[in-house]
């Protein structure tokens, strides 16, 4: 069993979709809308071979404000959490880099654009 994908609301679709190009080159995989015009757009990495799904983020397009709720954050895998973080203007950057020795990688928490938490993870 594999997790297929996390679904979050956003009201700027377009940014949102803009933030994950820029930060870790996601594409639009697919897209569809719902019966009542509610717009779903899956973001995710195309070279993904993990899976016949790379689908990481469903962005589903909402009228109002986003609420996170306890909502805690999705963790993504980059090649160099520096890198990612030197895109970043600096009050997306919620901690880190951190290097964690038990556990191989280096990881910076950010906040996307509607306040979503983002762990980037890089394997070291």
């Amino acid at each position: 069993m594999t997790l297929r994908h996390t679904s979050i609301r956003v009201a700027d679709i377009e940014a949102t979709i803009d933030f994950y190009a820029d930060l870790v080159g996601y594409e639009v995989l697919r897209e569809f809308e719902t019966d009542d015009g509610t717009r779903n757009v899956f973001v995710g990495d195309p070279a993904d071979e993990d899976t016949d799904d790379p689908a990481a983020l469903q962005l589903v397009e909402t009228d109002g404000p986003v609420e996170t709720g306890d909502f805690e954050h999705v963790a993504l895998t980059v090649e160099d959490v520096d890198a990612a973080l030197d895109q970043l203007a600096d009050e997306r950057i919620d901690d880190g880099p951190i290097t964690m020795d038990e556990f191989d990688s280096r990881v910076a928490f950010i906040t996307a654009p509607e306040g979503w938490g983002v762990e980037l993870v890089e394997d070291i």
